[in-house]
């Protein structure tokens, strides 16, 4: 992997591009701290499994799914059992109601919630 600043990168971009399939990843820095990082490409690849797989919020996902409590397929009932989906819908929403009042808010929410509160001046927001 090569490393390079980002003022480097910007002055030679066609250049670092053209490069990357033999130099291979390119890691950008600004400040001396990781910006970004470059990848060749090439035609065939898969961009969204690649895209999803450096996806913070794509594997919060995948966790939040490992620790659902889902239903394998195999335990679910038979298209014709009624009573069976009745007694997983009653099971699925006995745990929806489980959570607590902050993992119901959308991460956004949480973010405006966990904000500390501005100082008032003589009224007046600061």
């Amino acid at each position: 992997m090569k490393i390079e600043n980002l003022r480097d990168v910007k002055n030679n971009f066609s250049e670092v591009i053209a490069a990357l399939p033999e130099t291979g990843p390119v890691l950008v820095t600004r400040n001396g701290k990781s910006a970004a990082l470059l990848i060749a490409v090439q035609e065939n690849d898969d961009l969204e499994t690649l895209i999803l797989s450096h996806s913070p919020r794509f594997w919060d996902l995948i966790e939040r799914a490992r620790q659902g409590g889902r239903t394998a397929l195999e335990e679910l009932p038979d298209a014709e059992d009624d009573v069976g989906w009745k007694r997983l819908r009653k099971r699925v929403h006995a745990a929806r109601n489980r959570r607590s009042d902050e993992d119901r808010l959308p991460a956004f929410a949480r973010r405006v919630f966990d904000r500390k509160p501005k100082r008032r001046h003589g009224g007046i927001r600061i």
